[in-house]
């Protein structure tokens, strides 16, 4: 069910169905589709909302979008939503938990974040005082993805909320009922219209949705093709967007790091959460030139326990791409490194439940030797494959790791803290990790956001609050 003005209703375009990615014969459930009438609707509870909110006082605002979250946590439990996104997306289980119960662990985040990020700043002379103020724009669009579609509903609802705004979600096409019930669960718990959805099958919602001349706003994470659309759109109206877009995100091991089955498994999780389709994995390893065997062969030992199928199935440890043509990229770029010269170790096993189901799977795979120039180092493979290369002195890695259009985040594993802060500080990236990598690694009290193709704005900590806000200055000077 949609939300619209508090009430709960149905997609005026009928329903369609969802699949599950692993067994794509089987329907899920049938998801809402919401006609243009229903858009403008949503938008227009969200505006005449919006004024009530941004005047409610910021305590009372944090207070009832806690309470919202709670809610949602409570009614995640009651729908047992985590199989539920399992069987829509893909992902195991375990990661599934994780997703649809970030919410409330943002709100707690911004709660203690909030005061002082949204706190007006005075500055005071002789002349008189200065007072700039964080303003909320209005009303924001979200637009979501589907690889974590309820924890970035999470990370921009929860901010856009309590700076003021109100909001209008749109889950991702192929995988909307998780969001759409967390959603319902954080708006019943909320004034009418503070937090609306919409859905539909295909890329016209979302298209209409960013060119509304309602939505002030948009917050969009997806693809850079996608996103350059959205900016685009957003800007012939001169509506600001904030884009969390894809990254090709290096990893660098330094000369004095031990490889061993920790340091393997700590790259394999980071490089393959979801099965690679995480814009901030592990996309590239660099190591030193003379120890890619001694790498390759402790990643590919750590692969080859891999268990790919069903993510309900206790044993899998790797679910599906979420679409076939997801599957069918990635092992179009591997086979293309292969027939450059690379050697790819494609590596696990398919459930023997699963492997006749026509599902979208595809193996870890490991790739040593493709050349620099190779679809698969250029590019956001989005899928289970890692390139593995060889450098010769850290000036040698730097350039290499910085020779891409993206710059999401990047990493340095090393064991020097001096060394790895110099590399970090020399990488072109918005986060750079040491000794970690990834979803599991980022401090959502610090802002995320990407350099370069990787984005615009920032999402997380005060700088995503604040993203949410436009600044007002009242300059009152002495008669």
């Amino acid at each position: 069910m949609l939300v619209i003005a508090g009430q709960a209703v149905r997609g005026d375009e009928g329903d369609y169905e969802i699949r599950n990615p692993v067994r794509p014969g089987e329907v899920v459930h049938r998801a809402p589709a919401s006609s243009c009438r229903q858009l403008d609707a949503a938008v227009e509870a969200a505006r005449a909302a919006a004024t009530e909110w941004s005047r409610t006082p910021l305590a009372e605002r944090i207070q009832l979008v806690v309470q919202a979250s709670a809610a949602a946590e409570q009614v995640v439990e009651e729908q047992d939503l985590a199989p539920l996104l399992t069987r829509e997306q893909g992902k195991v289980l375990q990661e599934a938990v994780f997703d649809v119960g970030l919410p409330a662990h943002l709100a707690d985040v911004y709660r203690d974040l909030a005061p002082e990020a949204l706190a007006p700043r005075r500055l005071v002379d002789d002349l008189g005082e200065t007072e700039i103020e964080p303003v909320p724009w209005g009303v924001v669009g979200a637009i979501l993805p589907f690889n974590w579609p309820v924890s970035l509903m999470a990370t921009k609802v929860v901010p856009a909320l309590i700076a003021g705004n109100t909001a209008v979600a749109k889950p991702p096409p192929t995988c909307p009922a998780a969001m759409l019930a967390v959603a319902a669960a954080m708006a019943a718990a909320l004034p009418a219209g503070v937090l609306n959805t919409v859905s539909g099958p295909g890329p016209e919602l979302g298209r209409s949705m960013v060119g509304h001349p309602g939505i002030d706003l948009v917050s969009f994470t997806g693809g850079v093709p996608t996103g350059r659309a959205v900016l685009a759109a957003a800007s012939a109206r001169m509506a600001p967007a904030v884009l969390e877009l894809g990254g090709n995100d290096p990893a660098i091991l330094a000369p004095d790091v031990g490889v061993d089955e920790d340091l393997a498994g700590a790259l394999v999780a980071a490089a393959f959460l979801t099965a690679g389709q995480v814009c901030m994995a592990v996309k590239r390893l660099y190591v030193p030139r003379d120890r890619v065997e001694e790498v390759t062969d402790a990643l590919v030992a750590e692969c080859e326990r891999a268990v790919i199928g069903d993510g309900l199935a206790g044993e899998v440890t790797m679910g599906p791409l979420h679409t076939a043509a997801g599957r069918d990229r990635v092992e179009e770029l591997v086979a293309e490194a292969e027939a450059e010269g690379a050697t790819a170790y494609r590596c696990g096993g398919v459930r023997p439940e699963d492997a006749g189901a026509a599902g979208h799977l595809s193996r870890p795979t490991i790739v040593v030797g493709a050349p620099p120039g190779s679809r698969l180092v250029r590019e956001e493979q989005f899928g289970p494959a890692l390139p593995v290369m060889g450098y010769d002195d850290f000036d040698d890695v730097v350039t290499q790791a910085n020779d891409t259009t993206f710059g999401l985040c990047a990493s340095v594993w090393s064991g020097d803290p001096g060394l790895a802060s110099d590399l970090a500080r020399r990488l072109e990236a918005g986060t750079v990790f040491v000794n970690a990598h990834g979803m599991f690694a980022v401090d959502a009290r610090a802002p995320f956001g990407g350099w370069k193709e990787s984005g615009l704005g920032r999402e997380l900590g005060p700088d995503g609050l604040l993203a949410f806000t436009r600044s007002r200055t009242l300059a009152n000077r002495a008669l």
